[in-house]
């Protein structure tokens, strides 16, 4: 299965932002931190906004966690800025044979375990908060020269 790198941008860009309450946030931090161009950041951000993840203010405003970061998970942030629907993660060739009884049920056959591994990952993202995040990052050493955000 493959994640674009939305989702990790997306982790980062929220976590600068738990890790930072007192900062404001921009799409050029973030960008210049996550190591993308700003526009990415700022489709992002507006995905996050519509997820009700976070909150921004027209104007010169901070932006803000719209929820507690112990309410935020992993699966709330990849289901913002990418699909959980099995057809789109998992793409089926559309030429399959008809006549080939296993091209003409392949996708049949691997739909449920496919379902049961989306089920899954739901399962794993679930159970860590932004706010587990920012408690490991926390306890990383400090061997790197300090980012002013």
């Amino acid at each position: 299965m493959r994640v674009s790198t939305q989702f990790p941008i997306a982790v980062h860009a929220l976590m600068m932002v738990a890790f930072f309450p007192e900062k404001r946030i921009t799409s050029d931090l973030a960008a210049e931190s996550a190591g993308c161009n700003s526009v990415i950041i700022r489709n992002i951000f507006l995905k996050l906004k519509k997820a009700e993840l976070i909150s921004i203010k027209p104007g010169r405003s901070k932006m803000e966690l719209a929820k507690p970061v112990s309410e935020i998970s992993l699966w709330d942030i990849y289901a913002a800025v990418e699909t959980d629907e099995t057809d789109e993660i998992f793409k089926f060739h559309s030429n399959t044979s008809c006549t080939c009884p296993v091209g003409s049920n392949i996708r049949s056959l691997l739909m449920s375990h496919l379902d049961d591994a989306i089920a899954a990952m739901r399962a794993e993202l679930s159970k860590i908060t932004l706010e587990d995040l920012t408690k490991e990052l926390k306890s990383f050493p400090e061997d790197k020269p300090s980012f002013q955000a």
